[in-house]
């Protein structure tokens, strides 16, 4: 991994996902790029400087906010690995990400996920949905204020499907990094057979594909999903939460659905990272 994108609204409420970047991007060895998305208010007419002059004004302070906030609020001076920081003007931030991350080769964008009915709906549920289905790079969504852990478990929630497979070679590269574990699970829907031959046939091709070897496999029986991952990552610890957004079904899509927000708080309390089935 060579680039991570942190996208933060520079707000105190913040910090914590700003230093989970940065301990993060400095356990992967890879350069961080801390992103300010800012909207500049209507010019009135009696300003009489020209907008280009404005446009580099508000640059400029704005990245020096950025700074400021940065080596504020940090635990340690960056130093240990390569961090610039960078700004963009867009009314829209889900916008402002995806116009950087068309532009430029970035490798995993990070992300916190805040309260609904924070300034602009920052980062809320529906924000970051429409950010993954975009197909842009992987997304790590940071609840907020949850503060770094060396990861040692990971859960993928898995279908048991080819997409998978390409899922978890590029997961395991992360579990490399800190030799976790990685715990494929699948909860069987009521009208699933053959989910035991399945998760076999899967077993032998992942075997083939990724030679990571500190990979497990659970077949939990729940009522849905969403409750057969809540109970197992209750049971299990686990410092991650892996999910591959998939046409027409994702879990990612379920989870982030305003009408069970609230059911799932329980689950949402660790980093989740989200995958496209067409990456």
């Amino acid at each position: 991994m060579d680039t991570i994108l942190y996208a933060t609204d520079c707000r105190k409420k913040s910090t914590s996902t700003l230093n989970y970047a940065k301990t993060l991007s400095e356990t992967l060895n890879a350069k961080l790029i801390v992103f300010h998305i800012y909207d500049v208010p209507p010019v009135g007419i009696s300003n009489l400087r020209p907008s280009e002059h404005l446009h580099n004004m508000a640059i400029s302070e704005q990245r020096k906010i950025l700074e400021d906030y940065c080596l504020k609020n940090l635990n340690e001076n960056p130093g240990k690995n390569e961090l610039t920081y960078e700004v963009a003007q867009n009314v829209s931030i889900s916008q402002g990400i995806i116009d950087k991350i068309t532009k430029e080769h970035i490798d995993l964008l990070l992300i916190g996920m805040k309260d609904e009915h924070s300034t602009r709906g920052f980062f809320s549920g529906n924000i970051a949905h429409k950010l993954i289905t975009k197909n842009l790079c992987p997304i790590l969504i940071v609840p907020s204020g949850y503060g770094y852990k060396n990861i040692e478990k990971i859960v993928y929630a898995s279908d048991f499907e080819s997409s998978d497979i390409l899922a978890l070679e590029k997961l395991s590269a992360i579990a490399e990094s800190y030799n976790a574990e990685i715990e494929v699970v699948h909860i069987p829907t009521a009208g699933e057979y053959a989910a035991m031959q399945q998760m076999e046939w899967f077993k032998e091709l992942l075997e083939v594909q990724v030679p990571y070897k500190k990979i497990s496999f659970h077949m939990l029986l729940a009522n849905n999903v969403e409750e057969g991952l809540r109970m197992h990552l209750e049971d299990e610890n686990a410092e991650l939460l892996v999910m591959l957004e998939r046409p027409n079904k994702g879990l990612f899509a379920i989870l982030f659905n305003k009408d069970v927000v609230k059911k799932m708080e329980s689950l949402v309390t660790i980093p989740i990272l989200c995958y496209n089935s067409i990456s």
